[in-house]
């Protein structure tokens, strides 16, 4: 039987009310699971044994693209990619194709990876000076591309002047890449590629497909990217890493479901934003820039852990996008984010859950440790936390919201600024007395394990008492932490 996270009905304001109610209605929505119908076809692909002159209808006659199996799908039809251990140097590209909503489009990856990179032919490098070279392009891929020696990504400077050796300048004004090799060293020496495709598995105005056990990376933009109207996705099983920008990204006003996924060492690990919808549950997210960002949309993430981000764990904020109708009016566009069983480890990060520009989090059950600031709240925004520890934080919390809630939680000690007020460490009782927040919270020493477990004093010297935060069960990923 599923059960509906429940919350403190009676200590929600009729703003918070709403909006709980509104997330119950959304999760009901999306819990029925999709099954593929008996009767679509499926079309297979394999990089090595294949050939786009076979018919794809089976694994002895699989085409070698999975751009001509796509060509040859129709609505509901499966796309089954072998796993030759040989990435597929291609994007899977979705454009009004799909399922319905009993019938979704079906991509099984087996666990095969799809690239961005392309080999840089050696002999096209142009000698500039001594040890500096340059590649031109017809023109530079969208998103933020760069060059990878030997499954390395190599440092990459802002400007030609700025060079050192073994890094590299992209000019866009050019389409260039300058790339600055050691002494005595030719580029044919480092054996690189460059990410110039662009996305990896795309959908635009698709809708009911369901992708699994697959890998996206190496792309200048985004590992999953999803735009316009896309209802009914489900990714499952997926990891995105290495991507330019974001591992996984749903724009406008889609839908998208994530069942366990492994994001990690993109720029954002997942990014979405204007009006769409998402869930997550069972999400690693770790070494990425900022582990998720939420810039619009109503968003759900449960049991993940997002560690080792090197700015933030999270940060939500609410948005206007311009090209979408009246989207000022839009209540979705201001951000709504509801959390439970969430693990943020900071390992001395910016911070970890951080929610401006009129956002809106309901966060329960989670831990929050290591980053220089646990939580921040700008004026303009909502936060309700209950439940969460905020542990090894220099700065506990920043918030100047008139509106937020914070009650039951636990926290060691640490600086408190509410409604521009700084409390320092050792005067949590005068916060609370001011404030009127966490009336029934706990500060003190905390020990904290790797599975989100926080110990906290029961009230005498020998005993403590265990309380489940984070996600439900130790967090174990089945996905490789290491690349392979």
């Amino acid at each position: 039987m599923h059960r509906f996270p429940t919350l403190y009905l009676s200590k929600l304001t009729p703003v918070t009310l709403r909006i709980y109610c509104s997330v119950l209605f959304v999760w009901l929505l999306i819990t029925p699971q999709f099954t593929p119908s008996a009767n679509a076809a499926s079309w297979y692909v394999n990089n090595q044994t294949g050939n786009d002159n076979h018919d794809g209808t089976s694994q002895t006659t699989a085409v070698a693209t999975i751009a001509k199996a796509i060509s040859l799908a129709g609505t509901s039809d499966t796309l089954e990619l072998a796993n030759t251990g040989i990435p597929y140097r291609e994007s899977i590209l979705f454009r009004n194709l799909g399922g319905r909503p009993d019938r979704p489009f079906v991509v099984e990856g087996n666990d095969a990876v799809i690239s961005g990179l392309t080999f840089l032919d050696a002999t096209r490098w142009e000698n500039v000076k001594e040890d500096l070279y340059t590649f031109s392009l017809d023109k530079t891929p969208y998103g933020n591309p760069f060059l990878v020696s030997r499954g390395q990504r190599l440092p990459q400077v802002k400007s030609r002047e700025l060079l050192q050796t073994g890094q590299h300048y992209w000019d866009r004004s050019e389409n260039k890449i300058y790339f600055l090799c050691a002494a005595g060293k030719i580029p044919a020496d480092y054996e690189l590629e460059a990410t110039l495709r662009i996305s990896g598995l795309t959908l635009t105005s698709a809708s009911y497909i369901v992708c699994r056990n697959l890998s996206a990376e190496y792309f200048s933009n985004d590992g999953f990217n999803i735009h316009g109207d896309c209802r009914g996705i489900r990714l499952e099983n997926v990891i995105a890493r290495h991507n330019g920008d974001d591992g996984i990204s749903i724009h406008e006003s889609g839908g998208l479901i994530v069942q366990h996924a492994y994001v990690h060492d993109n720029f954002f690990g997942i990014q979405d934003v204007n009006a769409s919808r998402s869930v997550y549950n069972g999400v690693l997210a770790e070494r990425n820039q900022v582990g998720v960002s939420l810039v619009g949309g109503y968003h759900s993430l449960v049991d993940c852990q997002i560690r080792d981000s090197i700015q933030k764990e999270i940060d939500i904020a609410g948005s206007n996008p311009g090209h979408m109708i009246s989207s000022e009016k839009n209540p979705l566009c201001k951000t709504i984010l509801f959390a439970q069983n969430l693990s943020l480890f900071g390992n001395g990060n910016q911070t970890g859950l951080s929610i401006r520009n009129g956002a809106t989090a309901i966060i329960e059950r989670s831990v929050i440790s290591d980053s220089q600031t646990g939580l921040t709240v700008d004026s303009n925004s909502f936060c309700h936390v209950t439940q969460t520890a905020i542990v090894d934080c220099k700065t506990i919390m920043k918030s100047s919201s008139q509106t937020s809630y914070f009650d039951y939680n636990y926290y060691t000690p640490g600086q408190i600024s509410w409604q521009n007020t700084l409390f320092e460490t050792g005067q949590f009782s005068e916060y609370v007395s001011v404030s009127k927040e966490d009336t029934h919270s706990h500060t003190g020493p905390l020990k904290l394990s790797a599975d989100g477990i926080v110990e906290v004093p029961s009230g005498s010297k020998s005993t403590t008492a265990k309380l489940k935060l984070g996600p439900s069960d130790p967090f174990l990923s089945t996905f490789r932490t290491v690349d392979p």
